[in-house]
């Protein structure tokens, strides 16, 4: 196994725990974002719980991308190259779906959910020279 492959390894098993906390958190805001009236404290929450999913998700992507290229393991390239399309083409558009619509509800955290909107445009760019 070379370096490259054991970077990936290390992210991609950590990745189980962290894209799950990451989609239910996200179902979570969608979900609180349905009711007609909401707390700002709870949103904040949620948005923070979300933030700091997110900002291990940009340091998976980032390891992923870095290495992909010289991982000679065929099923561990696929299931990374898989992840980084899973990302591109559903788990980042559900998010910044759902930050849109928290801006909607509560244009006080505006600002910040301006800044989540750039970190999932910055994950986005990194992931888009590999989706396939």
């Amino acid at each position: 196994m070379n370096e490259s492959e054991i970077e990936i390894g290390r992210v991609l098993l950590h990745f189980e725990q962290v894209v799950e906390e990451y989609h239910l958190t996200l179902e979570e805001l969608e979900n609180y974002l349905t009711f007609p009236e909401i707390e700002q404290e709870k949103l904040d929450k949620l948005l923070r719980k979300l933030r700091r999913n997110r900002r291990q998700l940009f340091n998976g992507i980032q390891v992923i991308v870095n290495h992909v290229n010289n991982v000679t393991d065929n099923k561990m390239k696929e299931e990374a190259l898989g992840l980084l399309n899973y990302f591109y083409m559903v788990g980042l558009n559900d998010d910044e779906k759902a930050l849109i619509k928290a801006k909607e509800k509560d244009s006080s955290l505006s600002e910040e959910i301006n800044k989540d909107l750039e970190i999932v445009t910055k994950i986005r760019s990194l992931i888009l020279k590999f989706v396939y």
